[in-house]
């Protein structure tokens, strides 16, 4: 496994300390370094690209024996481009630009970078990257090219409330494609409901209420992102065909900024050899395990059997908003969140970073070390577990049995409706918390890949939460899933709109009818219902059976559970009274559903909350169970017949 942190984001850290720093780095154990290429900061000039600090960086990691990640950092383009192409500017949904500035990812100044619709912006853009691969391509601590760090629609991270991006270019963009996937003005019309009389008249919605505009204007940006991506992981390859190349996402846009940042990580790994995620579980989870699994899990489901690494681990205290800073974690919490990577089956753990800067937004946040560059006690916690780990090296996660089906469309439909993607957001995380915390084999599946290609054979459960939206695809491949003999167990109303957001007349809907054996009569709002042992949130239906079983009633004797074979459904929504309560009998009421006969690697003696184990393979075929407490007490277990026993707040490993 790979151990680093990022050290380089001009103008920090000084000088004078980089050789002294990284010295320090590797003997405390670490083997890669990071080093920012910033755009802004290194082409002060149309025709000037200062190499000087990346050359001295890379040669003294090289001395130190530490391996180099590039990233290659374009949002912070610089000034002089942006006075030749003011049109190129970021424009918000009121046609407000952002004027380049310096901000807390960018403290050289730059941000947010330029529209990359704009030929000229990506024409400049790709010229500096092409200089700087072919510089470094050949040097011996180069390691792999971060090609976009964080990819989003940029200015979004910091206007969450605006929506982007409408400069010109980008307008016509979209307009030119959805005359390309509708060809015709009268298609058009008839999927979003209007009477357009010419092309001319077209353009992306300003408003939330309008629903399918909005639903086609932000997915074409979910296309608009990976046409970047594809066109950056050309040019590095142009230059430099035998390094590897990767990107890493924020966090996962499931948890929030799908559709206001433009994030879905699983549309941006296919260019890719290696994907990773970022991850500040104290400063931005609140110090939830769960939450910090969860983006793990989606980024391994994302990268679909690619390397993929965490590729920014909080190392420090969290800078924000004065009062709402976080403390320092504690070193036992470093070592956990690693062990947290290693359980979802990354192959890398970076993190942000070596230590903390001096000058911007985030300082003296976030690092490893103290400001002055002297070691801590977190760094020692690093150490520790990389040394413990090491035997480790090439070990893969094994693939989950229990799926948790995510879905863009109803995230999007959500946000377009509600102006907020959050129902949707605590349904996914109240249903992926139920799984972890009962200690299941969990993949997330996206619905889109789903639709597609089905859903994989080594899958033999699947939890589909809050399942508002499907097309007729998704609805066939969840079939042809339970006809093979797996189980699915759906929350309330599936298929109840169709992807642009018109609700079907009969629910379930996408063909799913006969799939579950019923229809909904009615639905209504409710705060809390009980059913079946389990408790649901915010709606529950009325059901009228056809030739499903009823499981369960509620208290009104309307059936609340029913099943058809390997279909189940619930009449309302336990994945958000999850995500409210975390009640223990929902949890075995739902485990019970989708998974009863479920045998495990690893067998807690008293298994609850904060207790997980994952098996991994090691290169030569052997199973490696992981296992991590997160409680405050001593846990035994048993594995493969011998009892083990896991430390309070640690982690470990057993063969199998």
């Amino acid at each position: 496994m790979i151990v680093g942190a990022q050290y380089y984001r001009p103008p920090n850290p000084p000088r004078d300390d980089w050789e002294r720093d990284l010295a320090r780095m590797r003997s405390a154990g670490f083997d890669t370094v990071k080093l920012w290429a910033c755009w802004s900061w290194m082409q002060p000039t149309p025709d000037t690209i200062d190499f000087a600090d990346l050359d001295r960086l890379l040669d003294l990691a090289h001395e130190q024996g530490l391996g180099v990640v590039v990233n290659t950092i374009l949002e912070n383009a610089p000034y002089w481009l942006a006075a030749r192409h003011p049109a190129a500017h970021y424009h918000d949904h009121e046609q407000r630009p952002v004027r380049l500035t310096a901000a807390m990812n960018t403290p050289g100044g730059g941000w947010p970078g330029l529209c990359f619709d704009n030929p000229a912006v990506w024409e400049a853009a790709a010229s500096f990257l092409t200089a700087v691969v072919s510089r470094y391509r050949e040097h011996p601590a180069l390691r792999v090219w971060d090609v976009w760090n964080e990819p989003h629609v940029e200015p979004a991270s910091y206007f969450p409330d605006r929506l982007y991006c409408y400069c010109a270019a980008s307008v016509a963009a979209f307009v030119a494609g959805l005359r390309s996937s509708y060809g015709s003005l009268d298609a058009l019309n008839s999927a979003w409901s209007r009477r357009f009389s010419d092309w001319d008249q077209v353009e992306p919605p300003r408003l939330f209420e309008a629903v399918p505009d909005m639903v086609d204007w932000r997915s074409h940006w979910f296309r608009n992102l990976a046409a970047w991506l594809d066109r950056r992981c050309a040019v590095v390859r142009a230059a430099d065909p035998a390094h590897a190349v990767m990107t890493h996402v924020a966090l996962s846009g499931f948890t929030g900024q799908l559709a206001t940042h433009t994030l879905d990580e699983y549309t941006l790994t296919a260019p890719v050899d290696v994907f990773g995620t970022s991850s500040f579980p104290t400063w931005l989870m609140a110090d939830d395990h769960v939450e910090h699994l969860f983006n793990l899990d989606t980024a391994r489901g994302a990268a679909d059997g690619k390397p993929f690494w965490q590729a920014e681990l909080q190392g420090g205290r969290g800078r924000r908003y004065g009062r709402d800073s976080t403390p320092h974690p504690a070193p036992s919490t470093v070592a956990l969140w690693m062990w947290n990577a290693l359980a979802a089956g990354a192959s890398g753990v970076m993190f942000w970073q070596w230590r903390p800067e001096l000058l911007g937004p985030e300082s003296p946040g976030y690092g490893l070390c103290a400001p002055d560059g002297s070691v801590t006690e977190r760094v020692a916690a690093a150490s520790g577990f990389a040394a413990a780990v090491r035997s480790l090296d090439g070990a893969v996660a094994a693939p989950g049995s229990v799926g948790l089906l995510v879905s863009r469309d109803s995230a999007l439909h959500a946000f377009a409706s509600d102006r907020s993607m959050s129902l949707y957001r605590d349904a996914v995380l109240g249903a992926y918390r139920v799984l972890l915390d009962a200690d299941l084999p969990i993949e997330i599946l996206h619905a889109d890949r789903v639709a597609v290609d089905g859903v994989p054979a080594h899958v033999t459960s699947l939890y589909w939460p809050m399942p508002s939206v499907a097309g007729a695809e998704l609805g066939s491949a969840l079939g042809a899933f339970v006809h093979r003999g797996g189980t699915l167990l759906s929350e309330a109303a599936p298929g109840e709109y169709d992807p642009l957001g018109r609700r079907r007349p009969s629910v379930p809907g996408a063909g799913l009818a006969g799939l579950f054996g019923v229809r909904q009569v009615d639905a209504d709002i409710v705060t809390s219902v009980p059913v079946g042992g389990l408790t649901g949130h915010w709606q529950r239906e009325t059901l009228a059976v056809a030739d499903a079983a009823v499981v369960a009633t509620f208290a009104d004797g309307t059936p609340g559970i029913v099943r058809k074979g390997g279909a189940v459904l619930v009449a309302t929504y336990p994945s958000l009274g999850y995500a409210a309560t975390g009640d223990a009998g929902t949890r075995e009421a739902l485990v019970d559903l989708l998974a009863p006969d479920h045998r495990r690697a690893l067998t807690w003696d008293r298994p609850g909350p904060g207790l997980l184990h994952r098996v991994l393979t090691r290169p030569d075929g052997a199973p490696v169970v992981v296992a991590v407490n997160w409680t405050d007490a001593e846990q035994k277990a048993v594995v493969s017949g011998t009892n083990v026993t896991v430390p309070a707040r640690s982690g470990a490993f057993f063969p199998s």
